[in-house]
């Protein structure tokens, strides 16, 4: 994800960031989306979960 972002113009270490942030939101989406009681689906899950760092981010400034 890394590099497929610095390839897109994503200076580093933004880039490793962000990719970092992604996987971090992957695994909690699956988390989410494989737990027995869950009627939702993995992109709605997937999408919260990238969400779910921005408050925090937009509070640093």
């Amino acid at each position: 994800m890394t590099h497929a972002l610095q390839e897109r113009g994503v200076p580093d270490p933004a880039a490793r960031l962000a990719a970092e942030l992604g996987v971090l939101a992957f695994h909690r989406a699956v988390a989410r989306w494989s737990h027995p009681a869950n009627q939702r689906a993995f992109a709605d899950l997937a999408r919260e979960a990238l969400q779910e760092p921005r408050p925090v981010t937009a509070a640093l400034g």
